[in-house]
């Protein structure tokens, strides 16, 4: 794997002094190298062949707010979160590319044109760190967990002080709104990235604290109150994923990195309470229930189509990890044209490509023990062939990573 990595990144390695041949017959031999090595037939991955068919915007935001048909679950859908439909305009400002308007008391209001909206230890926040860099890119905020997290009715500040309601939730914008009113080609965006995989589980808080006749989700709600939205899905081999978050969620730094039995542990318990939860209850009951937590996030088919109904599919970019890790400016090059912002200069690249990797420690962990990696490669195989059967791509198999 470590070749694979070092054959990848060398192919698509666009900094000065790195286009020379010499450099890409050493990548291919490398690349070459690993997939002998691997003695697998289709085993090596090209990361960045299926960035290709991303999409850039059709319609304006104005165009498509004001073309926008709501769903026959409306009424519904509003009564879940009916603050935000007192805060949004009935139009919005055609010559800006984000969400814009001013409201009765003459200020300039903006909202999110884009989210990335999932996986967590999947490398959200290193992407939105990055195209924080682009000269087209207003200040947004990253992680506020507005739409999963922050009750209705409201229930003091939260994370949009200081009602913790929409009004709240658009000013964390406000800087980025006098930035947009001065440059109307500027969007703007967040990065919450438990909303993915949060869809049955939180709509403005948890589920369960609604009435047994509540019949809305996640995807539904952003999609009545944002259509436009344009949505980013990175995703992980879960495996690797599940054991990003084992040593991430629950410990203190102080105290260490867990050891792999411990970890062992860990997985058989969780894939036992997740069995027992199925068998009691069903499984989406279970995945509704986030039972258990980060076991569950890495069942990524099981998320999908929650999303895919509300939301055109060329709204919704879903990109792989690693590929981004292989390739991070040929990713960030189809997120730009997925976002119909202007390209970069090669200074700006340099820029962009030169920010320090944030929450990157999966080198730093003990090696899993192989029965772990087996048990839980075997655990996460269905939902895997699902997740490529989905997206007609047969990457998300993940049978080029080995699990370390």
């Amino acid at each position: 794997p470590k070749w694979i990595s070092m054959g990848q990144q060398l192919i698509h390695a666009q900094l000065t002094g790195m286009r020379g041949a010499i450099w890409q017959l050493t990548a291919a031999v490398l690349f070459l190298w690993a997939s002998l090595e691997l003695g697998v037939a289709g085993s090596v991955v090209d990361p960045i062949s299926y960035l290709t068919l991303v999409p850039a915007p059709k319609l304006t935001v104005a165009e498509q707010w004001k073309s926008f048909k709501v769903s026959p679950n409306h009424e519904q859908i509003v009564a879940a979160s009916p603050d935000i439909w007192t805060v949004l305009p009935k139009e919005f400002e055609p010559g800006n590319r984000n969400p814009c308007w001013t409201n009765s008391n003459n200020s300039f209001r903006c909202i999110p044109y884009f989210q990335i909206i999932g996986v967590s230890k999947c490398g959200t926040t290193d992407m939105f760190a990055r195209l924080k860099r682009h000269p087209e890119l207003a200040d947004g905020t990253k992680g506020p967990h507005w739409w999963d997290e922050c009750p209705y009715p409201a229930r003091g500040a939260c994370t949009a002080p200081p009602r913790g309601d929409f009004d709240g939730y658009t000013d964390l914008f406000e800087k980025g709104a006098y930035q947009m009113k001065a440059r109307p080609t500027m969007i703007t965006g967040e990065a919450s990235s438990n909303t993915f995989t949060g869809v049955f589980t939180y709509v403005r808080g948890p589920v369960a604290r609604r009435t047994s006749d509540f019949n809305v989700n996640l995807a539904e709600l952003i999609h009545e109150a944002q259509p436009y939205q344009r949505l980013i899905i990175l995703m992980r081999e879960p495996v690797s994923r599940y054991y990003s978050a084992f040593h991430y969620y629950g410990h203190r730094k102080a105290d260490g990195f867990q050891g792999p039995e411990k970890f062992h542990q860990r997985a058989v318990q969780d894939i036992a309470r997740w069995k027992d939860c199925v068998q009691r209850s069903g499984e989406f009951t279970c995945v509704k229930r986030y039972e258990p937590q980060q076991l569950v996030k890495g069942m990524y088919s099981q998320f999908v189509e929650a999303w895919t109904k509300p939301f055109p599919r060329d709204q919704l970019l879903f990109l792989r990890n690693e590929d981004y890790q292989s390739a991070a400016k040929e990713h960030l090059q189809a997120v730009i044209k997925f976002l119909g912002v202007r390209d970069l200069t090669e200074d700006e690249w340099l820029k962009m490509l030169g920010v320090k990797r944030t929450n990157a420690q999966s080198s730093r962990y003990p090696k899993m023990l192989p029965e772990t990696a087996a048990l839980l490669k075997e655990f996460y195989r269905p939902y895997n062939e699902k997740l490529a059967q989905l997206l007609a791509d047969d990457r998300y198999l993940w049978k080029d990573e080995v699990t370390e």
